[in-house]
């Protein structure tokens, strides 16, 4: 019943188009034309109901017949990493026989790619066939030597090459035992039509007869024609099977260099010096000295590759030390631009990614955080970023991307280490909801807090590669917090760390918000320009420097400069710079504010410009003592005022504008003050009378008139306090007791010595009823 349900659901599935018999695989194109090599099976492109995972399928030409039948019983029996994998297969009734198997494409085609992307003779090509040429050897050592049967059909149209360009050993239509009965023996005693793979010419033995030319191939098909011709059958029976199976390997081997060769003693200059004498030796006319599998794979041309090591390093990697892993792990990564990049995407990337996935499947519940790779296998980290690097985006988050993510979950400190080394590779990769998600950001900041200095320091760093990706809370929060400890001298000793974390903050200082940026920037870097180590000092200048856009210039004259004003005798060329800059800054924007006052007061005399609005008096100017003036008017002031003393620099010298009423009179003193002649004697230049008014707060430079001197509040004087009284008046004798006060000529003489650097200011005032009043101080 279950036989009659099979056949009547493969026949269905037979006719039905792009079906695989009652296989779970749809057919999508195929792989290539039908071969004239080949003829028993076309190979076809099929992905997978289940998985959508790709394969390849073999589907026989016609209904099922001995060669189909045995290439699939062979196939599903011989497991070789060199064989060709077997997944699934069927023989429908009447119909065909499908072979589904890891998904590969011919040799042929696999070297015409390769010559057509790099020319001919290239490096790639030459790793690629030395590589492959072992591989089919190690499979026909499995065949011969364990299984001891003979392929039959060793040829290039027999050898197909995966995705990760290991090259596979298929088309088992013959193989078997070589015994009478055997499928070898029987195809080539039998009368019946040979396909065109048992009939190509340039591959006789010397002296063979042109009669039987039409039956010849390889030796293994040349020693049977010739044992027909004597009717020895006996004689194959009793040969070794590597002997029939070497001599089509050197045929195919000097294919791959030279595909129009005419004999196998046809060894061109293609063909590599340590590969030729293997050749010629497996293609001797003597069967029984034709070398074995076993004894080929031990030549130098294999052992002195650097690829061929790395290969079978790679698949031997499970069972290496520590110590060797370690070394391979460094080899690799050194060599990773080397090797061709099929090999490195599709053989290396997925050894690699198994260490990973075994390591994540010990761990308790098969969480990450609970599994600590060995410390060698973390080293090889670098190899799979480095080789996913040269995957397009959409394959790096399919088949890199998954992989790291788990790894940052990993409490290792070797493997965060490695990852956060590594940020800058593979970050462009990372969406923001992954940044922000609690596997990205949070196992991040948990370096922060580590106890080891490297790892601070290089989770500050990968900060950067992430940060136009972090949320506002993120970012101006939670980020901002760990940084502030990081710069704190009490908090993180290593200066390293404080020095780097102020270059960061200032890196990220674009990505943050406004309210952050006023908060936390020019604390932060005035905190660095008072740090004890002289890095931290000068990366706090710098990157103060380069944050100027972010500050008001209220900020820089009231805390930059202040700040900078200590390191222009520690750090003094990059500090003096610095302050020319910002000194810049303020004079430019003092010269801008005094222009807009006077554009102000223009646009407000213009104003009052109509003769119906009334013309407001100007207030008087302030006493430059700093206390209010009780002065009302100016009339109230003695001319002699106008000179202006109540408003000049120097020391010693008594404003007659800088008295005011609350003032208290000076000490009693026993001088008396000068008369009026007594100053002209001085000098020809009499002064102004003065002008008389109610409240008499200026002498009028006579005897017969007591005055009040108040001292002066500016400069020097500042330190002279007038005694506490409330007298305004003053009798004569106390007058006369008082100090004497300097003549014209003493002043200017005291003016004189005591001018300011800066240069001589004038002083030009025209009293009343004078002459003019020019001192050049």
């Amino acid at each position: 019943m279950n036989f009659l349900k099979n056949t009547v659901m493969g026949l269905g599935s037979a006719f039905t188009s792009g079906g695989v018999g009652s296989l779970p695989f749809t057919v999508t194109d195929a792989a290539s034309d039908e071969s004239p090599v080949l003829p028993e099976f076309t190979l076809l492109k099929a992905k997978s109901k289940q998985d959508g995972s790709t394969v390849s399928v073999f589907k026989s030409q016609g209904p099922p017949c001995t060669l189909t039948q045995n290439c699939l019983r062979r196939i599903k029996t011989l497991r070789h990493p060199n064989v060709l994998a077997y997944i699934d297969g069927t023989e429908v009734v009447n119909g065909n026989v499908f072979i589904v198997t890891e998904e590969v494409t011919p040799l042929k085609s696999f070297l015409d790619d390769i010559r057509a992307r790099n020319g001919p003779n290239s490096e790639e090509e030459s790793l690629a066939v030395s590589w492959g040429l072992r591989s089919i050897l190690s499979a026909l050592k499995f065949i011969n030597m364990d299984c001891k049967m003979v392929h039959g059909r060793v040829h290039p149209e027999s050898v197909f090459v995966t995705k990760g360009g290991d090259w596979r050993l298929g088309g088992f239509q013959l193989t078997g035992e070589l015994t009478m009965d055997g499928p070898f023996l029987l195809h080539h005693r039998s009368s019946g039509p040979k396909s065109l793979i048992d009939q190509e010419l340039r591959y006789k033995t010397p002296g063979f007869p042109s009669l039987y030319s039409e039956t010849m191939l390889y030796s293994s098909y040349i020693l049977i024609i010739v044992e027909h011709a004597r009717s020895d059958w006996s004689s194959i029976v009793s040969s070794s099977p590597h002997a029939i199976d070497m001599y089509a390997f050197a045929c195919t081997a000097i294919h791959t260099f030279h595909p129009s060769f005419s004999s196998p003693s046809d060894l061109s200059r293609n063909v590599p010096s340590g590969l030729a004498g293997t050749i010629k030796r497996a293609a001797d006319a003597t069967a029984s000295r034709r070398i074995t599998p076993d004894h080929a794979l031990q030549i130098a041309y294999f052992d002195s590759s650097w690829f061929i090591r790395q290969m079978l390093f790679l698949e031997q990697l499970p069972i290496k030390s520590s110590d060797e892993k370690a070394d391979f792990y460094k080899e690799l990564v050194a060599s990773v631009d080397s090797l061709p990049k099929h090999t490195a995407v599709f053989k290396v990337l997925p050894a690699l990614k198994a260490v990973v996935e075994f390591g994540m499947a010990t761990g308790v519940g098969g969480k990450a955080a609970t599994y600590k790779l060995d410390p060698s296998e973390s080293q090889m980290l670098p190899a799979m970023v480095k080789i996913g690097a040269h995957l397009p985006v959409d394959e790096f988050k399919a088949q890199v991307l998954p992989t790291l993510v788990k790894l940052f979950g990993c409490n290792d400190r070797a493997v965060r280490v490695q990852l956060l080394q590594m940020m800058d590779s593979f970050a462009v990769h990372f969406d923001a909801k992954l940044v922000n998600s609690a596997v990205i950001f949070d196992n991040i900041c948990t370096g922060f807090n580590d106890t080891m200095p490297l790892l601070r320091e290089l989770t500050m760093k990968s900060v950067l590669h992430i940060a136009d990706k972090l949320s506002d809370a993120n970012l101006n929060q939670k980020l901002m917090k760990y940084f502030a400890k990081l710069q704190v001298l009490i908090v993180d000793p290593e200066p390293a760390i404080r020095t780097n974390t102020t270059i960061c903050l200032g890196k990220v200082a674009t990505y943050m918000n406004a309210t952050t940026r006023s908060k936390v920037l020019l604390p932060a870097f005035s905190r660095a320009l008072k740090d004890p180590f002289p890095h931290a000092r000068m990366a706090g200048l710098r990157t103060l420097v380069a944050c100027d856009e972010y500050f008001t210039l209220q900020d820089v004259a009231a805390s930059i400069i202040p700040s900078i004003s200590p390191l222009m005798l520690d750090i003094s060329p990059s500090a003096i710079g610095s302050m020319q800059q910002y000194m810049v800054q303020i004079q430019q924007e003092s010269a801008n504010m005094k222009a807009r006052e006077l554009e102000q007061e223009k646009e407000g005399r213009l104003a009052n410009t109509p003769g119906d609005a009334p013309v407001e008096t100007a207030a008087p100017p302030p006493a430059a003592s700093g206390n209010p003036s009780t002065v009302t008017s100016f009339d109230e002031l003695d001319d002699f005022a106008d000179d202006g003393w109540g408003h000049d620099d120097l020391d010693g010298l008594t404003s007659p504008l800088a008295a005011a009423p609350s003032l208290a009179p000076p000490p009693p003193s026993t001088g008396s003050y000068p008369s009026r002649a007594s100053l002209s004697g001085v000098s020809s230049v009499t002064p102004p009378k003065p002008t008389e008014s109610p409240a008499s707060y200026f002498d009028d430079w006579s005897t017969s008139q007591p005055a009040v001197s108040a001292p002066r509040l500016s400069g020097l004087s500042l330190n002279k306090q007038p005694p506490p009284s409330t007298t305004t008046v003053v009798s004569d004798a106390a007058f006369i007791s008082s100090k004497p006060r300097k003549t014209i000529h003493e002043r200017k003489v005291e003016a004189k010595a005591k001018k300011e650097p800066l240069g001589a200011s004038k002083l030009a005032s025209k009293p009343k009823g004078g002459d003019n009043w020019d001192w050049d101080m």
